[in-house]
């Protein structure tokens, strides 16, 4: 985002289940607003160090075709150093131009009307089905915190840092909650609208967009499992 909208990352640990969906925590949520998308470039490359992203989803819609073009470039931050490009695996259009010897990790996301349907009713079915874990309410991390000597003990400057993945699972709880269906007559189709327009929905949907490719990885892999482990189909005849 620029010139007013965020743009954020959330950061999924994704635990395979031997049965049924993966589990999803929600670790951590950060938001860039009014930098250049070359400092964003580098910042969200320092989350994939950081966190060793193995799948990495970036919004291409819109702005991000543009920030998505840097991020298949290298930088260098101010302490000069390096940031290597990454590449994308389902963009053909980027594969022409990126690095050929670039780690293609980042998946292309690009949004229409039924694909924002499906997505927001998968985001529905896994948070209802208790499929994903979220951190605990800022209030109560503060009330959790301000209980030990350690807590006590920190500076206002730690404990902001501490407590900041948590006031921003507070702000995705209140852009949730100012959200509603809109009436369309279009059948069975989701869409969502703000009750309040001036409120955002940038972390929404993020982890909108971050449920949606979950569930598309979760069903590649249990086609492959099929493949693996398929049940042979034996016909026996007996003699005349």
């Amino acid at each position: 985002g620029r010139k007013g909208c965020d743009s954020v990352v959330c950061v999924f640990k994704v635990t395979p289940q031997s049965m049924g969906s993966a589990y999803k925590s929600l670790v951590n949520i950060y938001t860039f607003s009014d930098e250049h998308f070359e400092d964003q470039a580098i910042r969200i490359k320092k989350l994939f160090y950081k966190y060793k992203a193995r799948r990495v989803v970036i919004d291409a819609n819109g702005l991000g075709i543009g920030f998505a073009e840097l991020m298949i470039q290298t930088q260098y931050d101010e302490l000069g150093n390096e940031w290597p490009a990454y590449g994308f695996f389902n963009d053909d259009d980027f594969k022409k131009i990126q690095p050929a010897d670039a780690p293609r990790i980042m998946y292309s996301f690009k949004a229409n009307h039924k694909i924002n349907s499906e997505m927001f009713g998968n985001c529905y079915s896994r948070i209802d089905a208790g499929l994903v874990d979220f951190l605990i309410k800022e209030q109560d991390a503060r009330s959790k915190l301000l209980a030990t000597k350690k807590g006590q003990k920190m500076s206002v400057e730690q404990k902001t840092k501490f407590l900041m993945p948590y006031e921003m699972t507070s702000k995705l709880f209140e852009e949730m909650g100012n959200l509603r269906l809109k009436r369309t007559g279009a059948g069975l189709d989701i869409v969502l609208e703000p009750i309040n327009s001036r409120f955002p929905d940038d972390r929404f949907s993020s982890l909108c967009i971050g449920l949606r490719r979950i569930k598309e990885l979760e069903e590649e892999e249990a086609k492959l499992k099929k493949r693996r482990t398929g049940v042979r189909q034996l016909v026996f005849f007996s003699g005349g």
